[in-house]
């Protein structure tokens, strides 16, 4: 079974640069509510941003190649590491339906993307 992925690129809008370290927080939208994305085993290097220049992480999900209807995203909720404000982002993903506790969905930290 094969993997998806998504980029997600931060910009930093401030007039200073900003140093980010650690896993965003990435609240993935349904119809039947938020799946919270797991943070991989890699491990977060500190990124500087410079104002108007950009960092990113990457989302990984499994694809629905189930053959059932799956699970619809409509968006995202992201919320960088060391912050409080989140940021909607629109998104269009279908995931395999699990079972049990866990998800299968999982993030990279910050400054590491392809």
């Amino acid at each position: 079974m094969g993997e998806g992925t998504l980029l997600v690129n931060l910009r930093n809008n401030g007039s200073a640069a900003c140093t980010l370290q650690g896993f965003p927080g990435v609240d993935l939208q349904t119809e039947g509510g938020a799946l919270n994305a797991g943070r991989s085993g890699l491990a977060a290097p500190r990124v500087s941003v410079a104002p108007g220049e950009e960092t990113r992480f990457t989302l990984h999900y499994p694809p629905n190649d189930t053959g059932g209807s799956g699970v619809n995203v409509t968006g995202l909720v992201v919320t960088p590491p060391g912050e409080t404000q989140s940021q909607s982002v629109p998104a269009t993903l279908n995931l395999p339906v699990t079972e049990g506790p866990g998800s299968s969905v999982t993030v990279d930290p910050v400054g590491v993307g392809k």
